[in-house]
C-alpha cells in the first residue's frame, strides 16, 4: 500500500497523541503518590535555627485518599519539625469527610505544634466546620492572628485570612513590636506584592496555585488561579522578604499532576 505524505502525517501526529498519552499517565501515578520534599535553608536572622515543615492544598474531598494522607503524615514526623505549617484549602467543596481529614492530620508529630492558614475552598466549603475539626485535632488556625514563636525574640508565626474569600487584616503586624520578624502563612501567593516590602515579613509561605498542577516542559504551568497569576511555585525575593509558593499535595479536577510533583517543604530557618 503506497502511504501519502497526508497519510504520514496523520500517523505521526496519532502516535504523538498516544505518547503524550501515556507519558501523562505514567507521569500521573509517579507525581500523585512520590512526594518531593525540597529542602530551602534561609537566614532570617532568628534566635536559635528553627526547622519548618510547610505544605497545603490537600484538598481532601472528593478523591479522600486516606492511605496517601497517612504517609504525608508519617512523612512529615520523619522530618523531625519544630512547627508544621498548613498553607490552607484543606477541602474542595464539602465538609463532610473533613474530620476524617483531621484524625489524619493529628498523626504528624512537630515540637511546637501544628497550625494553618484558610484557603478559598475552605471559606466556600464551609469555613466554621474546617476551623472547628480540625483546631478539635490540634491545629491550630490563625485568622489574622500571631503566635509568638517558642524561643525566639520577637518572631512571630502570623497567619493571614484568605484573600479571595476571607477577611485578611494586615495591620496584623502592627500589633507587635516594631522590631518584629514574621514568618507569614497566607493562601494565595500574589498578596505577597500587598506586603510593599514590610521589614517585618520575613517571610511568606503560600500555596493555592499548585504548581499549575500540569506543567508542560519549557512551557511551564497551564493554568494557574486568581491571586496565584505571578508566583507559581517556588522561591521568591522581594528585597529582604521571601516568598515560597508550595505545590501542595493534592489535586482538583482533573485529578492529575503532570511534571509537577506534590510536595511537603522543609525550611531550615536561622
Amino acid at each position: 500500500m503506497m502511504i501519502t505524505r497526508r497519510t504520514f502525517v496523520r500517523g505521526l501526529l496519532a502516535t504523538s497523541a498516544v505518547a503524550a498519552g501515556g507519558t501523562l499517565l505514567l507521569d500521573y501515578g509517579a507525581n500523585t503518590h512520590e512526594l518531593d520534599v525540597p529542602v530551602v535553608r534561609l537566614s532570617l536572622g532568628l534566635s536559635n535555627p528553627l526547622r519548618m515543615v510547610v505544605l497545603g492544598d490537600i484538598h481532601f474531598d472528593p478523591v479522600r485518599d486516606e492511605a496517601y494522607m497517612d504517609h504525608v503524615a508519617q512523612s512529615i514526623t520523619r522530618l523531625q519539625p519544630d512547627l508544621v505549617v498548613y498553607t490552607g484549602d484543606f477541602v474542595s467543596h464539602r465538609v463532610t469527610r473533613v474530620y476524617d481529614l483531621a484524625r489524619l492530620l493529628a498523626k504528624a508529630v512537630s515540637r511546637y505544634g501544628s497550625f494553618a492558614a484558610l484557603g478559598n475552598h475552605d471559606y466556600w466549603a464551609g469555613v466554621e466546620a474546617v476551623k472547628h475539626a480540625l483546631e478539635k485535632n490540634g491545629v491550630r488556625i490563625l485568622r489574622n492572628q500571631s503566635f509568638a514563636l517558642p524561643d525566639q525574640e520577637a518572631c512571630f508565626l502570623t497567619g493571614l485570612d484568605s484573600f479571595w474569600a476571607g477577611y485578611p487584616d494586615l495591620s496584623v503586624f502592627s500589633r507587635t513590636p516594631k522590631n518584629s520578624r514574621h514568618i507569614v502563612v497566607a493562601h494565595e501567593p500574589d498578596s505577597f506584592s500587598l506586603m510593599n516590602g514590610d521589614p517585618r515579613v520575613r517571610l511568606q509561605v503560600s500555596g493555592h496555585t499548585h504548581g499549575g498542577q500540569i506543567r508542560v516542559p519549557v512551557i511551564g504551568p497551564l493554568l494557574l488561579p486568581k491571586w496565584g497569576k505571578h508566583y507559581p511555585e517556588g522561591l521568591f525575593q522581594q528585597r529582604d522578604s521571601y516568598l515560597y509558593v508550595n505545590r501542595g499535595v493534592g489535586t482538583l479536577f482533573p485529578h492529575i499532576r503532570c511534571y509537577c510533583p506534590p510536595e511537603l517543604t522543609l525550611f531550615q530557618l536561622s
